[in-house]
């Protein structure tokens, strides 16, 4: 397996996969294409014989360039539990420390609690602040998406 920076040309394949990956939300082609075409430094495929079989899709805010965003995070359901999507993270970390991102941040649906026991065993936490309330075992912003699309949000701090 090889983990690597996407390419544009990769975009039409990530969308494909991304359907495969409920419940982790889906997208237009053309968010896919817009990560693969301008945000390749910081997004990455991982490649078993030249077929994606993870990725992610990730940014350094332009408003606050201390902070970084994982947009989506997928692993094809043949290959989780083989550590893909933990290697995946660790590149997406590696890459933006070493910018000097001071946060981490990325939101998942409370109903998905895959991704919440991944993020929490790799040292993210659940934002817990006026605007959140208890659902379960996380925090969530009621309505973070529009109504009746609650949220979870995570980070992970650097000092």
């Amino acid at each position: 397996m090889n983990i690597r920076n996407v390419r544009e040309g990769d975009f039409i394949r990530i969308a494909e996969l991304a359907w495969k990956c409920k419940p982790m939300a889906t997208e237009r082609n053309s968010i896919y294409h817009l990560f693969t075409k301008f945000f390749s430094s910081t997004s990455f495929v991982a490649e078993e014989d030249q077929r994606i079989i993870g990725f992610l899709l990730g940014f350094i805010s332009q408003d606050n360039p201390e902070e970084a965003y994982i947009h989506l995070l997928c692993v094809h359901p043949r290959f989780r539990r083989d550590g893909i999507a933990s290697k995946l993270l660790k590149e997406f970390i590696e890459t933006v420390k070493m910018r000097n991102i001071k946060r981490i941040s990325l939101i998942t649906k409370p109903i998905n609690k895959r991704a919440i026991s991944f993020y929490r065993k790799h040292g993210f936490k659940d934002y817990d602040g006026p605007e959140t309330c208890r659902n379960g075992d996380v925090n969530v912003f009621k309505d973070y998406n529009g109504e009746g699309e609650d949220m979870v949000l995570f980070e992970k701090l650097f000092m």
